[in-house]
């Protein structure tokens, strides 16, 4: 049984399990209306959404770094003044929110809920079975064998009682589907807007796409969309996602592919044709080394700025769960 699903007391925090009407926990918390501590039915997550919060005074910015949407931060915000019935943060147009009195209250209280909320869950993890373990994780194969597999080693070596294997995945859906079954523990794929998935998103870096070409395509380089229209483009295999995905881009910047050269299935065979002449190739810019800039020219063309996103099921990761995440984090994060 969980913090959140147990009547816990310590000191003047208690979390305490509702009724089966109502699948939100209660809190405790300075109550602003008294100034004194009072159960609030309010959530651990609010409590969390709202910590960060204050932090940014900028809700777009923690939206980011939570993974979440803006929207998604402004509902939990807005949940908590609606059980306080006092406003957390003072909003003005055209200004960043900023907290008010009633929240620097909250503040306090909150950061002291979350720390003893960690200190009753370690022991937990300490207890927890510490036999093997197999986390399942599926990606493209740009990040698998760029990124990820050179580290492997380095992880075993920290983490002897977990092993990561590897899924190639060439649609990011499909694979949120095997997320959300269980097949698969987590996800992490390169995507336009990770809100799409019906799964937790955590958006590691933002990518930006490019597209690409020999030196024989040097003139080309300031071309309008109609001119790139025309030119030979080297693409994903055809109907796949990753094909639907870049063709996506670029009609979104008016270009509209009248010429294809060749389909191809990995983003190193598209590079090296691209560096032969053979075509035009939208590609990340992780994808390409310095090494590449010899032979590569790089269109004047700016694509839509993409997010190299991690997701798991909507629900709290155990500790082996987040060693792997955390191991992601730092792989593909930079």
């Amino acid at each position: 049984m969980s913090v959140r699903e147990r009547v816990t007391t310590f000191g003047h925090l208690r979390t305490e399990r509702q009724g089966p009407r109502s699948s939100r926990p209660a809190v405790a918390a300075a109550d602003p209306r008294s100034g004194s501590v009072a159960m609030i039915p309010c959530t651990v997550r609010q409590l969390e959404v709202f910590l960060v919060a204050a932090e940014d005074c900028h809700f777009a910015c923690t939206a980011q770094r939570l993974g979440i949407s803006q929207a998604a931060v402004s509902a939990h915000i807005a949940a908590l003044e609606q059980q306080f019935g006092k406003a957390l943060f003072l909003r003005k147009r055209g200004r960043k929110p900023v907290l008010s009195h009633y929240g620097f209250g909250l503040l306090r209280e909150a950061r002291s809920f979350i720390a003893r909320t960690n200190e009753i869950q370690r022991p937990k993890e300490r207890c927890e079975n510490r036999a093997h373990r197999t986390i399942r994780v599926g990606a493209g194969g740009h990040l698998l064998d760029d990124y990820i597999k050179h580290r492997l080693a380095a992880f075993h070596k920290l983490h002897a009682d977990l092993d990561i294997e590897c899924h190639y995945t060439t649609s990011p859906s499909d694979c949120a589907l095997l997320v959300q079954e269980r097949s698969v523990d987590l996800l992490v794929y390169t995507v336009a807007n990770p809100a799409c998935f019906p799964l937790h998103a955590e958006i590691l870096r933002t990518v930006r796409f490019n597209l690409y070409a020999g030196r024989q395509f040097w003139s080309s380089r300031h071309a309008s969309p109609a001119q790139l229209s025309c030119l030979p483009f080297i693409l994903p295999p055809k109907n796949s996602p990753a094909c639907g995905l870049v063709q996506s881009a670029l009609r979104s910047v008016g270009i509209h592919c009248r010429n294809i050269a060749a389909h191809v299935q990995f983003s190193t065979v598209a590079r090296d044709l691209a560096k032969q002449g053979e075509g035009v190739a939208a590609l990340f810019d992780t994808m390409i080394g310095p090494e590449d800039a010899v032979d590569l020219v790089k269109l004047d063309v700016e694509l839509p700025t993409m997010y190299r996103t991690l997701f798991r099921a909507d629900n709290a990761p155990d500790s082996g769960l987040r060693r792997v995440e955390q191991f992601l984090r730092d792989t593909l994060g930079a």
